[in-house]
């Protein structure tokens, strides 16, 4: 396989809490949970080094190829929790978290993951197809509905730990959204499926940060993101991506929390 990416931070202010890492027959994707400056999480660690820790566990469990991919998920997520250590608080709510997507070729196939809000896009000869775990903003629409009498005229800060602190609540619960944190079950719960490695002709793994354009502003459809990140790479999408945020600075054509999100595209060619 030929693997590009192109990540970059939210802010430049803050750890870009994205992770890339790549093996022989495999590359994946996770998107640490962002949260308010000076939020306690209970970790002694910190959102970065989770998302480190569960990526090389993860990614040392998936070369075994008869293994399903949410086992492998479950046992790296086993074994972080046990390396986080006395210190570390795992029942706190706002425990370091992770969204996670990942392709492995395993003999013919090509084997997909996706666990929370990211995405994992793939060229195949019928079209673009586009696997999306939408959970966690459908989870936050509602909230928003249910919220909007507390949140009028609440200052920017305010308005996302309101928020945050709701979302936390619906974490890996049957009637909210599940992610990769403490508990291995949450593996489970992901989106999974595979196809022919043959007809594969590309694909793509995007944090919500770099599927942004379609997700969120909807200025393009998933095979005009796919034509840009084939033609100029991932960096161009992320360029892209800044672009149309800085076009609304103010969040008033595209209602969302951070004017910038980190943002990571991995782009694979067989």
């Amino acid at each position: 396989m030929q693997i590009s990416f192109a990540t970059a931070p939210g802010h430049p202010d803050r750890p870009n809490e994205d992770l890339v890492l790549a093996g022989p027959d495999t590359v994946l994707v996770l998107d640490g949970a962002g949260l308010p400056d000076g939020t306690a999480t209970g970790c002694a660690h910190g959102v970065p080094w989770f998302v480190r820790t569960l990526g090389a566990e993860l990614l040392h469990r998936t070369p075994d190829g008869d293994r399903p991919l949410p086992d492998c998920l479950a046992d790296a997520l086993a074994a972080t929790a046990r390396r986080h250590g006395p210190g570390c608080d795992l029942a706190h709510p706002m425990t370091p978290t992770a969204a996670v997507a990942l392709l492995r070729r395993t003999g013919d196939d090509a084997q997909w993951l996706v666990l929370a809000d990211s995405t994992v896009l793939l060229d195949l000869p019928d079209g673009p197809r586009a696997v999306s775990d939408h959970r966690v903003g459908d989870v936050t629409d509602r909230q928003l509905r249910d919220l909007a009498d507390r949140l009028d005229g609440l200052p920017a800060p305010d308005r996302r730990a309101l928020l945050t602190a709701a979302q936390r609540e619906a974490m890996n619960t049957p009637d909210g959204y599940w992610v990769a944190g403490p508990d291995p079950s949450a593996a489970r719960h992901a989106l999974t499926g595979t196809a022919p490695w043959t007809a594969l002709r590309g694909a793509a793994l995007l944090t919500d940060g770099a599927a942004r354009p379609v997700d969120d502003f909807a200025t393009t459809d998933w095979p005009g993101l796919l034509t840009l990140l084939r033609d100029t790479g991932p960096q161009s999408l992320i360029d892209h991506t800044r672009a149309l945020e800085r076009t609304d600075p103010h969040h008033t054509r595209w209602p969302r929390t951070k004017t910038h999100d980190d943002a990571t595209a991995a782009l694979l060619r067989p």
